[in-house]
């Protein structure tokens, strides 16, 4: 024998009863905030992730490059046609990315590169 529910019996579609739905809907507005919690907790971590992830690659870069070519300039005499001739390359790219990354007439959007004497 099937037992039949009347509808009275039966509750707000189809759910037992009314505190039954009001645990429905409290445990969506607990896991909505438990989304948004982890939401918030994910952009954190993921910047760290990247900051950790660029620092590391400059650190590589910097130490790969920088490190022969210092080692390079320290074991290098300094008044001969060599260094000379660095000395002016290297002013020159300067120049070049001054004039690269600045407009032409806009001298205010941009200071000065300093230049060190040794």
């Amino acid at each position: 024998m099937i037992n039949q529910v009347s509808p009275t019996e039966q509750g707000v579609n189809g759910i037992g009863s009314m505190s039954t739905a009001w645990a429905v809907v409290e445990a969506a507005r607990a896991g909505a905030a438990d989304a948004r919690s982890a939401a918030a907790n994910a952009l954190p971590a993921t910047a760290q992730a990247l900051r950790s992830g660029l620092h590391a690659t400059g650190f590589a870069i910097g130490f790969t490059v920088c490190f022969p070519a210092f080692l390079v300039a320290r074991l290098m005499p300094r008044d001969n046609c060599v260094a000379f001739g660095l000395v002016d390359g290297g002013r020159a790219a300067c120049d070049l990315a001054r004039e690269t990354v600045r407009p032409a007439g806009r001298t205010d959007m941009l200071p000065e590169l300093a230049v060190v004497q040794a």
